[in-house]
């Protein structure tokens, strides 16, 4: 790519333009108003009459129309002189920097955007898209991706390391004409308005100028939403045929990256055999304390027999926790409510409470420094302790805060520092900040420090968005489930786009908890995080080895994380009604699924075939783990 078309290059240059532009017209209002005066003063007329003709042969000098020769006094003379070539020289600069950023630089970036192929297009350049961009475009990526970013922003307003920013309205624009689609590889509708980006899909599907397999990412702004676009029946302007469409939520995003980077069992060790698994602790009711919360509740499954156990702290989580209630019933359930979930006087109270919730949760509507404080978390043993700590306030300061009361408030306790002190990995606090990191967390180096059983650790919200979507292999695994399940099932359609959008997620959540599984075995948590999230590793021999002999366990543990993923998605125990084994026969599990009903969500002794499905999905983890031709991330 030459120097020309580089449009990194034109921003550059469009920057110093821009400054040409917007410095021109104050410059050359200054040269106007001072030539105004200096006329005013040469002549011996009344104040009006000056002002006006004074005026008029400022504006005469743009174009070097008047002489000043008549003029007497030799300092304004020469005034005027300079002044009559310095209007005309800024007034033409500013006319041409106009025409370069309003005609040729566009005309410049669409002949450069005609040009690629595999590009990402983010439609909605605000946080989240400008992170995803700059993990795009990073030059240590060994994929590194060309960018087109449509919003109604000035390009030359940004840093000139961003990829080519396009001008235009989108929800008003041929998207798929002036973005390439033909020849993109992803398309990102990343608008605050879930209902634009629903208007924007449906008439970009319209337009037939997309390539084949484009991957498409939708945003929702609500879990409502984000519930209904993975229910069975779908939603019609997401569910496709012919392209890989996600609805997406950013703080979902977030959580997924979070809950795969920071888990619990990597700081921790797992009870094994105990009725409490892990214990983490959610600070805060923002957004990402609630996304945290529900993610933990779909996937958090960390032993065969015991239970994550959530302590989710702070003013308000009272209130939090009913809003939260109100979408995903299943964190509220209880075995006075069996009927309610289909299980009836088949089902027993203590295998009841083994399922549903998905997690136990302990609300603390208090600070939670306080709550350490007063041991309001009951102390038994090592896993007690909370593993990590999510700080997740709306205020970065406010995180920061709360963790440094955190870090002290654990760190005074004496059966904290004999359980989790000295010889053990140090525990994390971890501040989820909304817009960057402050720097606290850089003290953590100091040597003092690294002998609590507790460290601050901050990550921005932003950079666990761009880095979880731009980094992210769940697709990758998730296709080589379908893959290895299609071709065992001898099944035909083995097209990954046409499953529905419910199918994928549930291959999606398989392919995360994977990692889950894979250190439960006994692997260690370097060697999961490269090979399932990075694919830049394959297990060996001896450690496929590992989970070939915890196989029983992990089965156990596939069970109940499909459960959860079940529950939280408002599925419950049972089966269609009678009435419609006559009418509709041939629909069989089908109906089950738009009903939202599953016949072994509260059965304690599964049928065998029932039971084959988890076996082979144990099997089909090891194949996909030694699977060394998965997809790069992208």
């Amino acid at each position: 790519m030459n120097k020309l078309s580089n449009p990194i290059n034109w921003i550059r240059r469009g920057k110093w333009i821009k400054r040409l532009d917007n410095g021109g017209i104050v410059i050359l209002g200054i040269l106007l108003l001072g030539s105004t005066v200096l006329w005013m003063f040469s002549m011996d007329e009344a104040f009006l009459s000056r002002f006006r003709k004074s005026l008029y042969y400022s504006f005469q000098f743009i174009t070097l129309g008047k002489d000043v020769d008549g003029v007497n006094d030799p300092c304004l003379r020469h005034a005027l002189y300079v002044l009559q070539f310095a209007i005309p020289l800024f007034a033409s600069g500013t006319f041409v920097s106009q025409l370069f950023r309003n005609r040729l630089v566009p005309f410049l970036k669409r002949v450069e955007v005609n040009a690629l192929t595999n590009h990402h297009v983010i439609i909605g350049y605000g946080a989240f898209g400008q992170a995803l961009a700059k993990k795009l475009v990073d030059k240590k990526r060994v994929d590194k991706k060309n960018v087109v970013a449509i919003d109604l922003l000035d390009p030359f307003g940004l840093d000139d390391t961003n990829p080519i920013v396009l001008c235009h309205d989108a929800l008003h624009t041929d998207i798929g004409k002036i973005a390439n689609l033909q020849h993109a590889e992803c398309l990102y509708l990343l608008l605050p308005e879930e209902r634009d980006n629903q208007s924007i899909l449906k008439n970009i599907l319209a337009s037939n100028s997309l390539k084949e397999d484009l991957r498409i990412f939708v945003r929702t702004a609500s879990g409502d939403m984000q519930r209904l676009c993975v229910d069975w029946v779908g939603l019609k302007g997401i569910h496709s045929q012919e392209f890989d469409i996600r609805a997406l939520n950013p703080f979902d995003i977030v959580a997924r990256g979070i809950v795969n980077t920071y888990a619990p069992d990597v700081y921790a060790p797992t009870d094994r055999v105990g009725p409490v698994a892990q214990t983490i602790m959610v600070v805060g009711t923002s957004e990402a304390a609630k996304a945290l919360l529900v993610r933990f509740a779909r996937i958090g499954v960390f032993s065969p027999k015991g239970k994550l156990h959530v302590v989710w702290a702070g003013d308000g989580v009272e209130d939090a926790f009913r809003q939260l209630k109100a979408v995903y019933p299943a964190l509220g359930a209880d075995f006075s409510s069996v009927n309610d979930w289909g299980g009836g006087d088949k089902t027993s109270r203590e295998y009841f409470e083994s399922v549903l919730p998905p997690i136990k949760l302990t609300l603390l509507n208090i600070p939670a420094a306080e709550a350490i404080r007063k041991q309001s978390i009951a102390v038994m043993d090592n896993t007690r302790w909370p593993s990590v700590i999510y700080v997740c306030h709306d205020s970065d300061i406010r995180n920061l805060v709360e963790a440094r009361d955190l870090q002290a408030a654990l760190c005074m306790d004496k059966e904290v520092i004999r359980t989790t002190g000295k010889g053990q990995q140090q525990r994390l606090i971890l501040a989820v900040q909304g817009k960057a990191d402050l720097g606290i967390a850089e003290d953590a180096d100091l040597p003092a420090l690294q002998n609590l059983p507790y460290r601050i650790k901050e990550i921005s919200i932003d950079f666990m968005f761009a880095k979880t979507v731009a980094e992210d292999r769940a697709d990758e695994i998730a296709k080589g489930y379908f893959d290895v399940y299609a071709e065992s099932h001898k099944v035909e359609d083995k097209d990954w786009n046409h499953l529905k959008l419910f199918e994928k997620e549930s291959n999606r959540d398989l392919a995360d908890h994977l990692a889950m599984k894979a250190r439960y075995a006994g692997i260690g948590a370097e060697k999961v995080t490269a090979s399932v999230f990075y694919g830049n590793a394959t297990l060996s021999n001896d450690e496929c080895k590992l989970m070939e002999e915890a196989r029983a366990e992990l089965i156990a543990m596939e069970q109940r994380r499909y459960r959860a993923f079940m529950f939280m998605n408002g599925f419950i125990h049972g089966s269609h009604p009678v009435e419609y084994d006559n009418s509709q026969k041939s629909w069989g599990k089908k109906l089950d699924q738009y009903l939202r009903v599953n016949d072994t969500l509260l059965q304690e002794n599964l049928p065998e075939d029932e039971q084959k499905k988890d076996d082979d999905i144990v099997d089909y983890s090891l194949q996909v783990l030694r699977l060394k031709n998965l997809a790069a991330p992208r």
